[in-house]
């Protein structure tokens, strides 16, 4: 993903000081012909994907600031919220494999089909300024932003760039696809105003203020993060094994001592991770920039993947925190019969405001 996101930044015109909804547009139109490739390799990563489940466009710079620490890429999505906006036509060619009778290679027909696609957004420049503030994350690997694509007829699209009512046939069909990434890897984000309780299908494993370097714009935010990688990926190597070791907590005999001894190895290793930040933060370059260490309260919580996911799919605003999710969750469970043991997913729940 590295690789593509350099790819995008460098191809963009410059200067860059304008049209942040033409940085976005052309973000999403770099990632459309590679859209299908890039979700079926997914599973392939070498890191998990962090999904944000309530990454609404304005909670973007908060989401990137505080799960830094912890998480491994993070995937950020407006999860089909918003009007659909037009990209422009797309064509795509399909090669036939054909022998002929005598097991000759016969030329392969080629099939092409074009079509009008869009994406789905509350506002093109408010995606257009996150991608430019976060590029050191985005080249990094460490972020990237999920477009949500529309496929329909022009007609679809007004004079405005919105989904017109006036056009005849059917409406154009989107999928919030980031919920994939979910299912696959397990591991979620959700800025959140309400805490998980615990239930059959939700188990909380610890409560932490997570540290985070606060103060700075995103822009310098993620230089600071991006020269800083080395001692970053170190906890997040050490928060990836302890989430494997809880799988095996979570279903032991007496999993409450297991599950605190996970969480006390963890509430030791963010300590440390906070000193040091403290420690950078007083740093001659970062004092002058304004920079000092900021504290989310934070809930990670262990949930049985039926319960999630079938939450999600019950709407995409749930996804996007227009419904409360852990309500929704426990709807959910309440109305679905008890199921085998199955794997955990985890996801971190962090409070809006800071302290500092």
């Amino acid at each position: 993903m590295a690789v593509r996101m350099n790819e995008f930044f460098d191809s963009l015109p410059m200067p860059r000081s304008g049209g942040l909804s033409d940085v976005a547009r052309h973000y999403a139109r770099t990632l459309y012909p590679d859209y299908e490739r890039l979700l079926s390799t997914k599973a392939a990563a070498a890191c998990p994907y962090y999904v944000g489940l309530s990454s609404e466009l304005g909670s973007f710079t908060q989401v990137t600031k505080r799960i830094v620490l912890v998480a491994d890429t993070m995937l950020l999505s407006d999860h089909g919220i918003g009007s659909v906006h037009e990209l422009g036509e797309h064509s795509r060619s399909t090669y036939g494999n054909h022998v002929g009778p005598g097991g000759e290679n016969v030329e392969p027909p080629i099939t092409t089909e074009t079509h009008h696609y869009g994406m789905v957004t509350n506002d093109l420049a408010q995606v257009g300024r996150w991608l430019l503030d976060a590029e050191p994350l985005l080249r990094s690997g460490l972020a990237w932003y999920l477009p949500v694509y529309t496929r329909g007829s022009s007609g679809w699209f007004d004079s405005e760039d919105r989904m017109s009512t006036r056009s005849p046939g059917p409406l154009p069909s989107f999928s919030d696809r980031s919920i994939d990434f979910m299912a696959e890897h397990g591991r979620a984000v959700d800025l959140a105003g309400t805490k998980p309780l615990a239930s059959r299908v939700v188990r909380p494993v610890l409560e932490i203020d997570l540290p985070f370097i606060d103060g700075l714009s995103l822009t310098d935010f993620a230089e600071v993060t991006r020269e800083e990688f080395d001692s970053y990926r170190l906890y997040r190597d050490f928060m990836r094994s302890r989430l494997l070791e809880l799988d095996d907590a979570l279903e032991a005999v007496d999993s409450q001592v297991a599950l605190e001894r996970i969480a006390l190895s963890i509430r030791d290793e963010v300590n440390a991770a906070a000193a040091q930040m403290s420690s950078a933060a007083r740093s001659r370059a970062l004092t002058r920039a304004g920079a000092l260490v900021g504290t989310t309260s934070a809930v990670l919580a262990a949930v049985r993947p039926a319960a999630l996911q079938g939450a999600l799919g019950v709407s995409a605003t749930i996804a996007a925190g227009a419904t409360g999710l852990w309500p929704t969750i426990q709807a959910f469970a309440d109305i679905r019969p008890k199921r085998a043991h199955d794997k955990w997913h985890y996801v971190w729940v962090l409070q809006k405001k800071a302290a500092r």
